[in-house]
């Protein structure tokens, strides 16, 4: 008897893919969440470095959209320079997206973020300017 393949290959990327780990919300879920929003504030709140260097430390921490929107932004137009407390998690409806606030010395940010499947990192997919912020 033939064993059962363990992923489909891709015939364009010649990639396995098979099941992905189903995320839910634990402590350690929560816990990499609120760090995965501060550690993306912290590296979008530079506006006082130039777009190189900012963008070498913000990308990574960025999934595919935010990647394509935030490319061509200009850090300097940023007007938080500090995250001034502790992370909260405002919305966990869905084990795969989080919304996050993270206050900052120019308010509280939204900090909106994803992951593909419980083993994958969150990344960021927006930030959300404070309330009365344009």
């Amino acid at each position: 008897m033939a064993r059962a393949p363990s992923g489909i290959i891709d015939a364009d990327s010649g990639e396995t893919h098979g099941p992905r780990p189903v995320p839910v919300w634990d402590d350690e879920s929560r816990q990499s969440a609120i760090a995965a929003a501060e550690a993306a504030m912290r590296a979008y709140a530079r506006p006082n470095l130039g777009f190189d260097e900012w963008w070498a430390q913000l990308q990574p921490l960025l999934d595919q959209k935010a990647t394509a929107d935030y490319a061509y932004m200009d850090p300097s137009r940023i007007i938080a320079t500090t995250v001034t407390g502790p992370a909260v998690i405002t919305d966990d409806t869905s084990a795969y997206v989080a919304f996050v606030d993270v206050p900052t010395n120019a308010g509280t940010y939204g900090v909106v973020l994803s992951r593909a499947d419980a083993d994958a990192p969150w990344l960021a997919g927006r930030f959300i300017l404070p309330e009365g912020v344009n």
